[in-house]
C-alpha cells in the first residue's frame, strides 16, 4: 500500500533532522559523521530502476527543486585539474561552506547532483567525478550503509595520493580529505533545499565552519589548472583559484 502524503513528509522531516544533527557532529571535527551524511543524501536524492527517491515520492518533480550550487566559471580550456570544494586555508585546511558566497546561485537538485566536482589526472588521461558518485562511494562502500570488501582504486588515488598540496607562504599543509568535505558542503546545500521546499520553519544556517576562525582567514571555494599557450610551441598552465566575496 502506498504511503500517505503525511507519511512521506514525516520520513522526510526526520531525515532532515538527521541530517542536520551530523552536519553539527562534522563541523565540530568529527569528519566520520560524513559517511552518514551520504547515506542521507543518497535517500533524499539517489534513484534507482527499481526505488524512488524520498524527494521524489514528496513532489513527482523531485529533482526539479531549486537548490543552491556552486556557479562554475567557464573558461577557454578544458581543466587539467579542477575541486569544487569550500575550505579555509590554514594549519589545519578546515571545511568552511557559505551559501551566501557570491559564487552560489539557483540550480534545480537533478543538475546539482550530476554536478561535475573533481577532475585530476591520471596517467595521462582525466578522471571525472561527479558529486553522486562521490557520494554514494562514501554511502555504499566507504561505511555510510555498507564496507565493500574492494576499494574503488581511483577513488583512493583521489584521497591518498592527491594532484593538490596545499600551502601558506613558506609552510606546507596536509592536504585534507576532500571527498568528505565536498560530502558535508553538499549536506549543507541539500539540507537548505528541504528548508527552501518544503519545511520553512526548521533550523538550516547559511554558513558553516570548522574550528576557531582566525582573525584573517582566507576562504576558497574552487580550485582548477587549465592549460594556457603563451607562444604556439610553449604549452603552459594557468592555475586559477577562486576566492570567496
Amino acid at each position: 500500500m502506498a504511503r500517505a502524503k503525511a507519511n512521506i513528509l514525516a520520513r522526510l522531516r526526520e531525515q532532515m533532522g538527521f541530517l542536520r544533527a551530523s552536519l553539527h557532529a562534522f563541523y565540530e571535527g568529527n569528519f566520520a559523521e560524513s559517511v552518514r551524511i551520504a547515506t542521507t543524501i543518497r535517500v533524499l536524492v539517489h534513484e534507482t530502476g527499481r526505488s524512488k527517491s524520498l524527494l521524489q515520492q514528496a513532489r513527482p518533480n523531485g529533482l526539479e527543486l531549486p537548490i543552491l550550487d556552486h556557479v562554475r566559471e567557464r573558461t577557454e580550456h578544458e581543466e587539467i585539474l579542477s575541486f569544487a570544494v569550500s575550505v579555509r586555508l590554514g594549519s589545519p585546511v578546515a571545511p568552511a561552506v557559505d551559501l551566501g558566497s557570491s559564487h552560489y546561485s539557483l540550480s534545480s537538485v537533478g543538475a546539482w547532483w550530476n554536478r561535475t566536482v573533481f577532475t585530476f589526472p591520471k596517467f595521462g588521461t582525466q578522471l571525472v567525478y561527479r558529486r553522486k558518485q562521490v557520494i554514494l562511494i562514501l554511502a555504499n562502500k566507504e561505511g555510510g550503509a555498507h564496507v565493500d570488501e574492494n576499494e574503488d582504486q581511483d577513488y583512493r588515488r583521489l584521497m591518498t595520493d592527491p594532484p593538490l598540496t596545499f600551502a601558506v607562504p613558506g609552510v606546507q599543509l596536509d592536504t585534507p580529505d576532500l571527498a568528505r568535505f565536498l560530502t558535508a558542503q553538499s549536506g549543507v546545500e541539500i539540507l537548505d533545499c528541504l528548508k527552501r521546499n518544503f519545511f520553512s520553519d526548521e533550523e538550516a544556517p547559511l554558513k558553516w565552519e570548522f574550528g576557531v576562525i582566525p582573525p584573517i582567514a582566507q576562504y576558497m571555494d574552487r580550485i582548477s589548472l587549465t592549460p594556457r599557450v603563451i607562444e604556439p610551441v610553449f604549452p603552459r598552465a594557468e592555475l586559477h583559484v577562486t576566492k570567496r566575496n
